[in-house]
């Protein structure tokens, strides 16, 4: 009788759990229509998994490219009676857990936490080859108490500027209780990132000093863009379909209204320059925020020379995109702007303030406008040489694709996770 040889083959997958410390923006959607995938609660309040954050597009773009690996995104939820779960992708899971807001004194303010007893718990529960994948600080918080519970592989990224706490030991600090807090965080710091197998980062700001925290793996690397998506269109057809005028320059910027993205320090340049322009403000806050900012944009609204168009996505963002003449971004600091790339994708000019890896990459290449954070006098300037003619160079698509595809991103995030995995 012949020998039948049995080959066993381990087809388990390696799970990728993505951890997100912020619950969903609920005040921000507050006057817009819950998202498709939602719960009512007992409480008479509602759950909702919007599926569109960091960790949930990184987490999709991966699963595009490779089916080695399932994820699961875990977010803490002030509104939960229980864990809520939604598969947003094939092999990706989002799910949200009860969570409440810890208030604590760190000696240098009184601050808060979001934290998930049940989603600490969870940890036990997972198979000993799974991966996290934190976001910064990891000895802060929420990922301080899931690293002290968890023995795994760890990957951490930074999606913003790297801040550590020998940024603000080097300061000058009259205050005795700070500086302890600080030097207390510095060396904590120092224990914690002893756990991680793998660090990645956005832009080159503070990476010299966080060598003195960690020594292991580092990869530069930003979120993505789907360019097949964000892609030049006819800018006159654009314009009609909006209702934006053609006679008139076009600026434009997509963002969180909030008071770190500076808009309306915008506003009030805008408003002392006399040129033929119209500035769409596309994107959403709180209420109160966006009254602000309209409040302060009075004279330009009478004159027609701003628009609040609320929150856009898919094609509907890709044509005011392409209905632009120019994109503006004055962030007060930024890891590498999404909004940013699809505007480089669809061909635009960009006037951006000097933060994050969009902004580095401008610079390398002599193309757009980079301009001093607080540096308002320059803002004006370079606004009103702008609507007066002055030209900007724009970066080459091909050059785009290469460093904001998507595609590209996920092979080099699955990269690590084989990695770590080993």
């Amino acid at each position: 009788m012949p020998t039948i040889f049995s080959l066993k083959v381990d087809m388990e997958k390696i799970t990728v759990i993505h951890i997100m410390t912020h619950p969903p923006a609920y005040e921000e959607h507050s006057d817009k229509p819950r998202p498709e995938c939602n719960w009512d609660t007992p409480d008479g309040s509602w759950v909702g998994i919007w599926g569109y954050d960091w960790a949930d597009q990184l987490a999709i773009e991966v699963s595009r490219i490779t089916d080695k690996f399932t994820h699961e995104i875990w977010q803490p939820d002030c509104r939960a009676d229980k864990i809520y779960s939604n598969e947003i992708f094939s092999g990706v899971v989002h799910k949200s857990f009860p969570a409440k807001q810890i208030k604590m004194w760190n000696g240098i303010k009184r601050s808060s936490y979001t934290n998930s007893d049940e989603m600490i718990n969870c940890l036990t529960s997972l198979p000993d080859n799974s991966i996290l994948h934190l976001s910064h600080p990891i000895y802060d918080g929420l990922n301080k108490k899931i690293i002290n519970n968890f023995r795994g592989n760890v990957i951490s990224s930074y999606h913003g500027i790297i801040n550590l706490p020998i940024n603000y030991l080097l300061m000058i600090q009259w205050d005795p209780f700070k500086k302890i807090s600080y030097l207390i965080q510095h060396f904590r710091a120092k224990r914690y990132f002893k756990l991680v197998n793998h660090v990645t980062f956005m832009n080159n700001t503070n990476v010299i000093l966080l060598r003195k925290y960690y020594s292991g793996a580092l990869t530069k690397l930003t979120m993505g863009i789907d360019t097949n998506k964000f892609k030049v269109l006819d800018k006159k057809l654009c314009k009609k379909k909006l209702g934006l005028p053609e006679n008139k320059k076009i600026l434009l910027t997509v963002s969180r209204l909030y008071n770190h993205k500076q808009i309306d320090r915008i506003i009030e340049i805008l408003d002392r320059i006399d040129g033929e322009f119209v500035f769409v403000v596309l994107g959403h806050g709180t209420i109160n925020y966006e009254n602000y900012l309209k409040e302060k944009a009075t004279s330009l609204i009478n004159n027609k020379k701003i628009r609040f168009e609320g929150y856009k996505t898919g094609d509907e963002l890709i044509e005011y995109l392409n209905s632009a003449d120019a994109f503006i971004l004055a962030s007060k600091s930024e890891g590498a702007s999404v909004a940013v790339m699809e505007a480089m994708a669809c061909g635009l000019p960009i006037i951006c303030t000097d933060t994050g890896n969009t902004a580095e990459v401008l610079k390398e290449n002599n193309a757009g406008i980079v301009m001093g954070i607080k540096n308002y006098k320059e803002w004006e300037k370079e606004l009103n040489d702008y609507f007066k003619g002055k030209p900007i160079k724009v970066l080459d698509i091909e050059f785009v694709k290469e460093h904001y595809e998507w595609k590209n991103i996920a092979r080099k995030f699955a990269a690590i996770y084989d990695k770590v995995k080993v």
